[in-house]
This record gives C-alpha cells, sequence and structure tokens, in this order.
C-alpha cells in the first residue's frame, strides 16, 4: 500500500511549496488591489491565475535558478506595483512601462511626494519586502522525480488557458451593462479598454497588476515591431483624412485677425491652478484676464504621464502626448509644420523660448526647435547663483536675454515659468525663496501647503507685472499680445480635501480645468465659457494672430460657431455643453448636468465614441507623422 501511495508526499509537497510561492505573488495583488480599489473582482482573479503561472514557472527549475527567477520576478512586480500606487495617490494616473523614461525628469521631486502616500502603502511594501526575503533564503528544494514537474506543467499550462479564457469572460458583462448598443460597446466597454490601452487605469480595473504589465509589454513594445502593426500605420492617412473631412471648411469669425502683426508673448504656467488667481495674490493676472479674454471653463487633460511636457507640447503642436507611454522624444524627426512656432515663423516672426532649466530636461535642447523655434534659451547657461534661477523675472535681468526677448523684427516669445511648481511645503527650495521674498505669507493662511501654493503664485504674478514693465519700457506694450495657458492643477497638493474645497469641485476630474487667457492693451474683455481642452489652443491662438494656416487640427477654434466645445480625457471621462461624465472612480457617472440636458442613451453613446475617436486620431497624428 504504501508502495503504491508514495508517488503521493512529492505531490504533496510540490502543492505546498507552490501555493507558498503563489500566495507571496499574489500578496502583491492584493496589496494593489487594496490601494488602488479597482471596483472589478477579475483583477484578482487574473492576479491568482498570475501567481499560480509564476510559482509553477519557478518550481520547475533547478533549485539555483528557480531562487533568481522568483527573486527577479517578485521584487520586479512589488517594486512596479509600488511605484503604480504611489504615483496614483499623487497624480490620479497610472504608469506605462516607458514612462521610466521620464523618471529622471521626477526624481529631484520624488522626496516632496512621499508624504501623499498612504500608510498602507508604507506597511504593506514593508512587510511583502520582509516576505520576499525570506522566501528566497529558505526556497524550496529542488524536486526530484517526473511526478513534480509533470504536476507543474500541467498547472502552468492550466493558467495560461485561463488567462486566454478570462478576459472573454470579462467581456461578457458589456451586455449586461449595455445591452446591445454595440456603438457605445465599441468605445466605452470593457472590451475597448483592454484592446485599446488607453488608459492604464481602466486596463489595470480589468486585470491587475500582472495581466496589466504583459499587455503592456505586448501591445507597447512588441507589437510595433511587427509588420502587421506597420501596415495597420500605413493604412491610418486615409482615416485621418476622413476625420478631418467631416469638419467643413474653416471660417473666419468675428475674432479672426484681432492681434495680426503684433508680437507675441506666449506664457506655459507652470502649475497656476485657477483658484490661485485673486485680486489680493495675483492682482497683475487678475486685472490682465478681467480686461482680456479669459477662457474660464478651459481644461488640460493628462494625456501620457508627464504633465508638464504634455500641455507644452498640445499648446505647441495641437497634439497630446500618446497614451501608450512613449517619450516625446520618440516623435523628435517628426515635422511640426502645423505648430504655433513654426506656422509664425513661416508668417515673418521669428520664435525663441526662454526657461530656467537645462537643455536636456525633456530634451527640450532637441525638442524646441523641432517644433518650429530657433533657440531653447537656458538661464542656466548665463547665471550660476541657484537663487537667482527661482526667480522667473530673472529673464529679464541677464543683459543677453533681455536683448533677445526684444530683438528686431516681428517676435515669438515663449516663457516657461517655475515659480509655482510643485512642492506645497515650507522647507522645500521654492517656497523658502518665495517666503524670502514676502515672509508675510508664512502661517497667513492657516495651512502650510496653501500658504506655499499662494506665495509661489505670487511670484509668477510678479513675472507678469515685470513683463508689462519690461514692454512699455521698450515701447513694445501697444504691439504686443500676451496668451497664457496653466499646464496642469496644482497636483502635489497632498491635501485633496482642501484642494477640491478651493477649487469647488467634487471629482478629480474637475481639478483639470486651468487658467488660460488672451490680453494687450487693446483687447476686447470678453468671457467664453465653451468647454475646451489643450489642443484647441492652437488653433484659437491662430485665428486671432490672423495666421490662416494650411493644416487641420485635432482641437478647433474656440470662436468657431460650429464647434460645441469639449474636453476629452484618455480614461474615457468627458465634459461638453454643461455635462460631466467621470470614470474617475472606476465606474461612470454624471456629475453635473447645469444645463438641464437630456441625457439620452444616444447622446451619452455618440460621446463616448466621440471621446474615443478623438484619442485615437491623436495617437496617429503622431505615430503616422501626418503633418509630414
Amino acid at each position: 500500500m504504501r508502495g503504491k501511495l508514495s508517488w503521493l508526499k512529492p505531490m504533496v509537497q510540490y502543492g505546498l511549496k507552490a501555493a507558498v510561492l503563489a500566495g507571496a505573488y499574489f500578496a502583491v495583488e492584493l496589496l494593489t488591489f487594496v490601494l488602488l480599489d479597482p471596483g472589478e473582482w477579475s483583477a484578482l482573479a487574473f492576479g491568482a491565475l498570475w501567481a499560480l503561472l509564476l510559482s509553477a514557472l519557478c518550481l520547475c527549475l533547478p533549485r539555483t535558478a528557480g531562487r533568481i527567477a522568483f527573486g527577479i520576478t517578485y521584487y520586479f512586480y512589488l517594486s512596479w506595483a509600488l511605484a503604480q500606487v504611489g504615483y496614483y495617490s499623487v497624480f490620479g494616473r497610472m504608469l506605462w512601462l516607458q514612462d521610466i523614461f521620464y523618471a529622471r525628469e521626477g526624481a529631484q521631486f520624488f522626496g516632496d511626494i512621499l508624504g501623499a502616500f498612504p500608510v498602507l502603502w508604507w506597511l504593506g511594501g514593508a512587510v511583502l519586502l520582509g516576505l520576499g526575503g525570506i522566501l528566497i533564503w529558505k526556497y524550496p528544494r529542488y524536486n526530484q522525480g517526473f511526478g513534480p514537474r509533470i504536476a507543474g506543467l500541467s498547472l502552468s499550462v492550466a493558467c495560461v488557458v485561463g488567462l486566454c479564457l478570462l478576459p472573454e469572460a470579462v467581456f461578457l458583462k458589456d451586455k449586461s451593462i449595455w445591452g446591445t448598443r454595440s456603438e457605445y460597446a465599441q468605445s466605452s466597454s470593457y472590451r475597448a479598454n483592454y484592446n485599446t490601452m488607453y488608459d492604464a487605469k481602466n486596463v489595470y480595473n480589468i486585470t491587475g497588476i500582472y495581466q496589466l504589465t504583459l499587455r503592456d509589454v505586448w501591445r507597447h513594445q512588441l507589437y510595433p515591431l511587427t509588420p502587421a502593426y506597420r501596415a495597420e500605420q500605413d493604412a491610418q492617412i486615409g482615416k485621418l483624412d476622413r476625420y478631418f473631412s467631416q469638419r467643413g471648411e474653416k471660417q473666419a469669425n468675428a475674432m479672426t485677425g484681432i492681434f495680426a502683426g503684433k508680437n507675441v508673448v506666449f506664457v506655459l504656467m507652470e502649475s497656476m491652478d485657477d483658484w490661485l488667481i485673486t485680486p489680493e495674490d495675483t492682482p497683475t493676472i487678475y486685472k490682465m484676464m478681467e480686461e482680456g479674454i479669459r477662457f474660464t471653463d478651459f481644461y488640460t487633460p493628462g494625456y501620457g504621464t508627464a504633465r508638464t511636457i504634455n500641455s507644452e507640447f498640445c499648446a505647441n503642436t495641437g497634439i497630446y502626448l500618446p497614451t501608450n507611454g512613449k517619450y516625446v522624444f520618440n516623435y523628435v524627426t517628426n515635422s511640426f509644420n502645423q505648430s504655433i512656432a513654426s506656422q509664425a515663423t513661416a508668417n515673418g516672426y521669428t520664435a525663441e523660448v526662454f526657461h530656467y532649466n537645462s537643455p536636456d530636461f525633456y530634451s527640450r535642447g532637441v525638442f524646441e526647435p523641432a517644433m518650429g523655434y530657433r533657440n531653447y534659451n537656458c538661464y542656466e547657461d548665463y547665471e550660476t547663483d541657484k537663487d537667482r534661477l527661482y526667480d522667473d523675472c530673472l529673464l529679464f535681468d541677464i543683459p543677453q536675454l533681455n536683448e533677445l526677448f526684444f530683438r528686431d523684427g516681428q517676435t515669438f516669445n515663449t516663457i516657461i515659468t517655475r515659480s509655482a511648481h510643485l512642492s506645497y511645503v515650507y522647507r522645500e527650495v521654492l517656497s523658502h525663496y518665495a517666503l524670502k521674498q514676502y515672509p508675510q505669507y508664512r502661517g497667513k493662511y492657516g495651512s502650510e501647503e496653501e500658504d506655499c501654493a499662494r506665495v509661489k503664485a505670487k511670484l509668477v504674478d510678479d513675472m507678469f507685472a515685470r513683463l508689462l514693465s519690461e514692454l512699455e519700457q521698450h515701447g513694445q506694450l501697444e504691439n504686443t499680445v500676451i496668451m497664457a495657458i496653466t499646464d496642469h492643477y496644482t497636483y502635489g497638493y497632498l491635501n485633496m480635501e482642501e484642494l477640491y474645497a478651493h477649487s469647488g469641485v467634487e471629482d478629480l476630474l474637475l481639478l483639470e480645468k486651468t487658467p488660460c487667457f488672451v490680453w494687450s492693451v487693446d483687447c476686447p474683455s470678453v468671457e467664453v465659457t465653451k468647454t475646451l481642452n489643450t489642443a484647441d489652443f492652437v488653433p484659437t491662438m491662430l485665428n486671432l494672430m490672423g495666421i490662416d494656416s494650411p493644416y487641420n487640427y485635432l482641437g478647433q477654434d474656440a470662436f468657431d460657431q460650429n464647434y460645441e466645445g469639449y474636453a476629452l480625457f484618455p480614461n474615457g471621462s468627458w465634459i461638453s455643453d454643461g455635462v460631466v461624465y467621470s470614470t474617475s472612480s472606476g465606474q461612470p457617472k454624471i456629475l453635473r448636468n447645469t444645463k438641464g440636458k437630456e441625457l439620452t442613451e444616444e447622446y451619452v453613446a455618440q460621446m463616448a465614441k466621440k471621446t474615443a475617436e478623438f484619442i485615437h486620431i491623436s495617437n496617429l497624428l503622431l505615430t503616422s507623422d501626418y503633418y509630414k
């Protein structure tokens, strides 16, 4: 009897070993699930299958090789999961692997945002780090005989089959939610989110961290190398042509060319949220907005992951960063003849960019010329005193830059400010510098974060005041128009309840509304309440400048009466005509309907389709190099 059951003992031992390793892998998924709260139990199902598969594969290897394989895979996924949770807790978005290329740009601010990470992130991360070390140290001995090997291979095959079938099982929920409305399902369903990969959080909600990572590697790294992908891209030009042909011909309007012939100063305002602009703290900006054209329902959606370069790129080119996480430098060889700087240059302007940071940061030294500027001018090349580099007014204090800014001829100058950047604590270098200039702000608002945010905003206001003064001194105030846009809201503000209160909103989506305005001495005072997005900036400003660009843009002219206006987000959320449709919580819902619009199923389906198409077209404009 004992001989007949001799096979049972190694099989039971194998099962226990696999359970222990699988439990460790699954603990990583479970911690991520608890912290990200996807609201979809399928994420845990995917996680369980992957935990079993990885443990089975490790146990099929000799002990040393298995130990190495377990250590590498376990700590890779644990590190990646912790990075995802930490990033999401601050920015409300998840990452693609390609986003690692942006790590250097964000590393200097990492210490400032650690306080935003949940307590469970620290505790769970510490426990799982220790658990991995114990399991590597006590890794199971190699299984002798064919029985355990066959069991391991059988378990692996079963898991692979399960991972292939599980997505189709999840997609069955589409019919139960949306019925037979295929149009809606094609653009806003579980299947669409899984296949299009526009938003990492939407995919994670369905699949969990392991399957998300595999999908990321395949869709964004391997598939683009295949002939099928290249053929697919070659066929997209016609699709883009058809998309733009549906709009009809561009028409002049009452605002066309009102600033024709004027010099242009384009200011990209770092982190200047709408609640920071007040008569007391930012009197210059407040006055300019009241006197000029103010876009009061303007949104800067976060495509890609790096928020500043996303808005900077879109405000210059009319295209958002790709949703696949690719670095903007991947497209440096594209043609950007449609960009605002290129169009200005083609119409007699010279274009220059001014910023404090080094040219290799976000590859601006290469990319700004690619977008049509003559040069990217870095303050660090002229000033070695770091304290002075904290002041955006330094542009006008450095004689060489001042002379270049006020050069002869028709000029298009872009200024990228720095002062309002995170973080919002007294010890942070920008906050410390700002409080040295205005010490009365320490303790002024009863909140350290609010004190810092508002005093930094005051420094940005000082830059605008100095700009107006310099323009007047150089005799160019009458002949200059200033166009200003914010790159993103004050992310990095850790007290989210306080931030919601400041902004007067109830959802992360609505935080994306940011200031955008145009001012000149003779500018009409106009409030534009139409919902707009960053992609609308280029066609709107070119219209005001009287430049008739021959190119079609993803966005549209804000003053075009045929454009209803909208802001469309990569996670499927959208805002249009007083309706706010949010997927930020993982479950779609209508947050606002200020105009009492009848929200039929057809209308919601139409907007979902429009959102998906908008994202797809934006990506295609880059990958197909459409403007070449």
